[in-house]
C-alpha cells in the first residue's frame, strides 16, 4: 500500500480534545505533531512573542514554514491547532497543495456543555494551560464550522476512534 502524503488539519474549540487527537492521530499515522502552542513557548523562550495579533500571525508562519519543510522532505504531519476560520484553513491547505500533500481538516465537534466541563475539570488539574477566557470568546466568535468542501472529518465525542482512523486514513 502506497503511504499518501497527508497534511492533518486539527480545528476545534479549546478543550474539544484536538490535541489528544493531534497525539494518537500522530501515533496512528506516523506523521510528524506541530502544535501552535508548544511552538510558541519555544519561540517565546529564544524572544518575546507578544500576546497578540502580531505574535499569533508569527506562531502561524513559523508552523507553515516547519509544515511546507516537513511535507516537502515526504512526512506527513498533524498540524494542532482551532484553525477557526475558513481563511485560515486555506492557507494550510495551500501549503499543502505547494508540497504535492492531501489536506485533510480534522474536526472536532464537542458540545459546548463537554467543553465547558472540561475547562472546569482543568482548573484544578492544570493538565494544560488555562485560556483565557477573552481568547476563548473572540475563537468562539470568529469560529466557521469546516464545510465537505474543506475535505473534513467530523469526531464527536460519540465516534468510535478506531472506525474513524479507518475513514480517515484509508
Amino acid at each position: 500500500m502506497i503511504k499518501l502524503l497527508r497534511l492533518y488539519i486539527m480545528c476545534g474549540l479549546a478543550f474539544s480534545g484536538k490535541s489528544t487527537m493531534a497525539r494518537k492521530l500522530t501515533d496512528h499515522t506516523e506523521s510528524k505533531l506541530i502544535a501552535f502552542d508548544k511552538l510558541w513557548v519555544e519561540k517565546d523562550k529564544d524572544k518575546s512573542v507578544p500576546k497578540n495579533s502580531e505574535g499569533w500571525r508569527y506562531i502561524r508562519d513559523t508552523a507553515q514554514k516547519e509544515i511546507l519543510a516537513s511535507l516537502k522532505a515526504g512526512i506527513s504531519v498533524v498540524y494542532d491547532d482551532n484553525n477557526p476560520r475558513k481563511e485560515h484553513r486555506e492557507e494550510l491547505r495551500r501549503v499543502a497543495r505547494e508540497a504535492g500533500a492531501e489536506a485533510v481538516v480534522v474536526y472536532l465537534d464537542t458540545p459546548l456543555s463537554v467543553i465547558r466541563n472540561r475547562e472546569e475539570t482543568n482548573r484544578t488539574s492544570q493538565n494544560r494551560h488555562d485560556v483565557e477566557p477573552e481568547n476563548f470568546d473572540k475563537v468562539m466568535q470568529d469560529f466557521e464550522v469546516p464545510t465537505a468542501d474543506e475535505n473534513t472529518a467530523v469526531f464527536t465525542p460519540e465516534t468510535n476512534i478506531e472506525d474513524f482512523f479507518k475513514k480517515l486514513i484509508y
